[in-house]
């Protein structure tokens, strides 16, 4: 009897794989595939970012960016410059020169001005007149009252002041009131006229002539000289504090922050 050899057999069958393993295989290839393509996603953006830091700057700001401009910006600018200088030409004509602050003017000798003027202020049954103004922002809010003790030589009437707008607040120099014009000069004389103040005080009241027209000032700092100038009365101590408030409504080149009225009232 013929013997028979066994050949080997080669399994070609399809491997058994259950539904549940070719998804979760399926799932795991994307999952690879989606986390590699946020890799070299985030690798681009990087680079991105670090030329934006190297060429804008932080935050993607262009630093050399200059914001659009209309026409008139240059001519308004020309106009604040112009009405700046005028400002103050305006002040160095009522001062005549420039002003000179000195913090040790109560110990200096030798004072020009009246010794009333240097000293606290007198009790207010002494003779003397008083005068009260009321300040008031835009008509309708009422800012505060200084009073102002006049002169010896000098009376109600002699002060022109009535009501209406304050002109110029030089911040830390002066208020500027602007008044009528005197077609002569006889018109309510003060002594001291034409005459060079020195020393002059914070709270003064100065009367001053300027191009045939009347101008008041409250003097907010002492100033060493001014020419010209008639003395016409002090604020009070209790009023100093209120002249920071007017104060603080103005500006280096005298403009003023809001529009600031005052009315006079008599003793």
């Amino acid at each position: 009897m013929a013997r028979t050899v066994a050949k080997a057999r080669i399994d070609t069958r399809a491997p058994l794989m259950f539904v549940e393993n070719v998804l979760k295989t399926s799932k795991m290839v994307r999952d690879v595939e989606r986390q590699r393509e946020v890799e070299r996603e985030n690798k681009e953006l990087l680079k991105r970012i670090n030329y934006i830091y190297r060429t804008k700057g932080y935050l993607n700001v262009d630093y050399g960016y200059r914001v659009h401009q209309s026409f008139h910006t240059d001519a308004r600018f020309r106009l604040g410059r112009e009405i700046e200088r005028k400002n103050l030409a305006f002040l160095n004509r009522l001062l005549n020169r420039k002003a000179t602050v000195d913090s040790n003017l109560a110990r200096s000798a030798g004072r020009k001005t009246p010794r009333w003027m240097q000293s606290p202020a007198a009790p207010a049954n002494d003779g003397r007149a008083h005068l009260r103004i009321d300040f008031w922002e835009r008509t309708d809010r009422r800012l505060c009252q200084l009073t102002i003790e006049l002169c010896p030589e000098v009376s109600l009437g002699e002060v022109t002041l009535a009501r209406g707008k304050l002109f110029r607040i030089y911040q830390g120099v002066m208020v500027v009131i602007r008044g009528g014009k005197n077609s002569s000069k006889e018109d309510f004389p003060l002594r001291h006229e034409g005459t060079t103040m020195e020393r002059v005080e914070r709270g003064s009241l100065v009367r001053l002539m300027q191009d045939g027209r009347e101008y008041f000032l409250f003097v907010l700092r002492p100033i060493g000289l001014m020419e010209g100038g008639r003395l016409v009365g002090r604020v009070v101590p209790s009023s100093l504090a209120r002249l920071d408030l007017i104060d603080s409504y103005g500006s280096k080149f005298g403009r003023c922050k809001e529009p600031i009225y005052f009315d006079k009232i008599g003793s």
